[in-house]
């Protein structure tokens, strides 16, 4: 069997973290010697441990950590004394240091996952790296397969650059129906509309564009409540707008929450307002049970979700036509027929099995 390195430096926890432990973890389970890498403090590196997978201590610091001579040789020791196949490399100071660390150890396969649809910026490092370190290229969409293109064309070859659809775990979702009664908890009545929001409170989920269409929707519709769950560098800054709007009825902050799936089964549909996303792993689990949603049209989400038929797609940081989707998925009485088809789309689509599948096949066999 392959022995296989999944190195993470990332310490708090995110989608790539949740793509890196799940997948280990499942190869891992399938018989591969599986070793999960990161920072000592990360999320990542403490849910591996408690899983008992293999873990090794990374000290990747920043883009920087590649010119430190003394952990790279280190690291490229390493990897040639316990005979690693195969890298998966998740973020940008990990290709740089374990791109080269792989190249220079002898690695058979140097897996670059990119998991966010950004370009990347074509500097005179990078060809170096994506040419001729990284044997292969994953992207989580045709969305972010297109953004890595976008500057860097003219010299990477599109066959290296192999589109994996991140997995959910259909059955755990399923299983997951612990958690509280969330209208008794905030003191919602049952005739009110619930709406969830969830994300960290941070840039990329446009929640000043969410602030403001619920201000332009609560003067047209009263009855109405937005569950904000997550928590975030900006949550001092939203809250402070959601009081200068005047919308502190219509907006309750959850903070943190474990019982995700619980909040998003009680709730009428999701509302999501993100400027940019990697895979849109909310969305996904939303439709998984079932649950309708309002989406801003970025990077891939229209690869994940149709228009009109599993809920409806709004302009990116245009808060009156979020308003204005917002107000017809009130309106509808098409939410559950919705739901039903988002369901089957996920189970067709996007099974966690089938992505390891495929990650088996492409590299692993």
């Amino acid at each position: 069997m392959k022995k296989i390195l999944f190195l993470n430096s990332c310490v708090e926890w995110g989608g790539g973290e949740k793509w890196t432990f799940e997948t280990a973890h499942e190869l891992d389970k399938r018989g591969y010697e599986v070793i999960v890498g990161s920072v000592a403090e990360s999320e990542l590196y403490q849910k591996a441990e408690k899983a008992g997978l293999t873990t090794k201590v990374v000290p990747v610091k920043g883009s920087l950590s590649v010119l430190n001579l003394s952990k790279l040789f280190s690291f490229i020791k390493y990897l040639k004394r316990e005979k690693i196949d195969i890298i998966f490399l998740n973020l940008s100071q990990d290709l740089k240091f374990g791109a080269i660390c792989g190249k220079l150890a002898g690695v058979d396969k140097i897996i670059y996952r990119r998991g966010s649809a950004i370009p990347i910026k074509d500097r005179f490092y990078t060809k170096f790296l994506l040419e001729d370190c990284v044997t292969d290229i994953i992207a989580n969409s045709k969305s972010t397969k297109e953004t890595i293109l976008k500057n860097t064309a003219q010299w990477l070859s599109e066959d290296k650059i192999e589109i994996v659809y991140n997995g959910l775990k259909i059955d755990k979702i399923e299983s997951n129906r612990s958690g509280t009664d969330i209208k008794k908890e905030f003191g919602i009545a049952d005739d009110e509309i619930l709406i969830g929001n969830v994300g960290r409170l941070s840039k990329q989920k446009g929640h000043k564009y969410l602030v403001e269409a619920v201000k332009i929707i609560s003067e047209k519709i009263d009855n109405f409540k937005v569950l904000v769950v997550g928590k975030g560098e900006l949550e001092a800054e939203i809250k402070k707008q959601v009081k200068s709007l005047g919308v502190e009825d219509y907006i309750i902050f959850t903070g943190f929450r474990s019982d995700v799936y619980n909040i998003i089964r009680q709730v009428d549909f999701l509302l999501h307002t993100a400027l940019w996303e990697g895979f849109g792993f909310v969305i996904a689990e939303a439709m998984a049970v079932e649950k309708p949603v309002v989406s801003t049209d970025v990077s891939n989400i229209d690869e994940i979700m149709i228009d009109g038929k599993t809920g409806y797609l709004a302009e990116s940081k245009n808060p009156a036509d979020i308003a204005d989707k917002t107000i017809k998925m009130i309106n509808t009485d098409r939410k559950e027929k919705m739901g039903r088809i988002g369901k089957e789309i996920i189970e067709d689509k996007f099974a966690f099995n089938s992505m390891i599948n495929q990650i088996e096949e492409l590299y692993l066999n």
